[in-house]
């Protein structure tokens, strides 16, 4: 009975029509909702970009790439004999040798740099149809004496697929300022002509097959292996072996696994996928931290807005609480009416939020583009751009997280109002 009594007055002093009790209690439910709201939805958006980062590094980098520490190339069978024992285990997707390294190209008095891998026939087909969805213009498919390279660096060439470009290593160019020295020390004129005659770059014309959106796959080139053994004069070595896991987040425990069972030479060394952006990923992760504590700031200050409520109501009604003391009720019964009256505040305001959040992350990039049309912008983001649309990535373990911490932090707040009230002398309180 006393139960029942408790919130029905706790409803009662809710709902009350008299006074402005009842705005500021919409406006504490408001208040709460914002703050499960902006937890929700900013958490959701910032675990979509790290994601979505993340998939591009592993879209757009080799899982692994195994090369001697000292970064020379190797002789091919060394390399197949590695290759022999990583493609037998159970992490590798795929596996091939490769060559990297860097090169330049020139078209239409145009000079531009790019790191290269060269990529056997099994090696491209695989690794080009990953990279497939970042394509821009042209064909990925690799043939011999022919490239494929980021965006970026046809615009600044100024050449487009099917264009006909001059490439060269960038050791001829190291080769060929180290004889420009030479050259401008020779104090004979006729040998120190004759030796700047000899300094050459030896190009090599290959046609630019097609090209790669720069902001998402990169800005990596591709050529088949035989076309970069060319270009850098290899003959028949390679780099090393290039490994596409099939669970690439476990990319740090798998070398370990590998290293330890003899897989990576000793005097071999990986570079992963994670070492182009680790720096980054921790950064978003202290964003996402920092992030927290500011959302924890603003629950905080909801929280202190049921509080405000509380106080406003205990204030009011200190004769009603007068009365009930003096009837016989226990401090707990009336701390117990306004903990109640938090309590549907709280799951109120935490219920709103839910459901504004759930409809904001659900309709996000309408939103993005209605701000966008109010403030001049495009309505319509390009399609093909890189996070043309806004991700977002719900965790649910957070959502139910913040939901009880919500109704939690109101109560808390409460809690020291309420305490108050529940220690009024009736006699004082009738009094006033």
């Amino acid at each position: 009975m006393l139960s029942n009594a408790t919130f029905f007055l706790a409803r009662r002093y809710l709902r009350a029509k008299r006074s402005f009790v009842s705005v500021i209690t919409v406006i504490s439910i408001l208040g709460v909702a914002v703050g499960v709201l902006m937890m929700i939805v900013v958490s959701s958006v910032m675990k979509g970009f790290e994601g979505e980062f993340r998939k591009t590094l592993i879209g757009s980098e080799p899982h692994i790439l195994l090369h001697p520490q000292n970064q020379k190339p190797t002789d091919s069978r060394s390399a197949a004999d590695v290759l022999a024992k990583v493609r037998q285990q159970p992490d590798v997707l795929a596996a091939s040798s490769y060559v990297g390294g860097t090169m330049f190209a020139e078209h239409a008095g145009q000079q531009s740099g790019m790191d290269v891998l060269g990529l056997p026939e099994d090696g491209a087909k695989f690794y080009m149809a990953k990279i497939a969805r970042h394509k821009d213009e042209g064909s990925l498919e690799l043939a011999p004496g022919g490239v494929v390279c980021a965006d970026y660096v046809a615009s600044g060439l100024g050449a487009h697929p099917g264009d006909a470009i001059s490439v060269y290593a960038s050791g001829n160019v190291t080769s060929a300022v180290r004889r420009f020295r030479i050259a401008s020390d020779e104090q004979d004129e006729a040998k120190r002509h004759a030796a700047y005659e000899e300094i050459k770059l030896n190009p090599r014309d290959i046609q630019l097959l097609g090209t790669t959106r720069v902001e998402s796959a990169g800005t990596y080139g591709y050529v088949t292996l035989e076309t970069a053994q060319q270009i850098f004069g290899l003959g028949d070595q390679v780099s090393g072996v290039l490994i596409e896991l099939k669970q690439p987040g476990e990319v740090k425990e798998v070398i370990k696994r590998f290293t330890a069972a003899g897989i990576v030479p000793p005097e071999w060394s990986a570079s992963l996928w994670t070492d182009a952006g680790d720096a980054r990923l921790a950064a978003m992760s202290n964003e996402r931290v920092m992030m927290w504590i500011v959302l924890l700031i603003i629950a905080i200050v909801a929280a202190f807005s049921v509080m405000n409520t509380t106080i406003t109501v205990t204030t009011q009604k200190r004769r009603e609480i007068g009365v009930l003391t003096a009837l016989g009720s226990r401090q707990s019964q009336i701390i117990g009416i306004f903990v109640s009256q938090a309590a549907f505040v709280g799951i109120l305001g935490t219920l709103a939020g839910l459901i504004l959040s759930g409809l904001v992350l659900r309709y996000r990039d309408e939103i993005r583009m209605g701000i966008a049309v109010l403030s001049g912008g495009s309505a319509n983001a390009d399609s093909g751009m890189f996070l043309a649309t806004i991700p977002a990535q719900v965790e649910p373990w957070f959502v139910v997280v913040t939901c009880l911490g919500s109704i939690t932090f109101c109560l808390l707040a409460a809690l020291p109002p309420a305490w108050l009230a529940s220690r009024v002398d009736p006699a004082v309180a009738l009094r006033d």
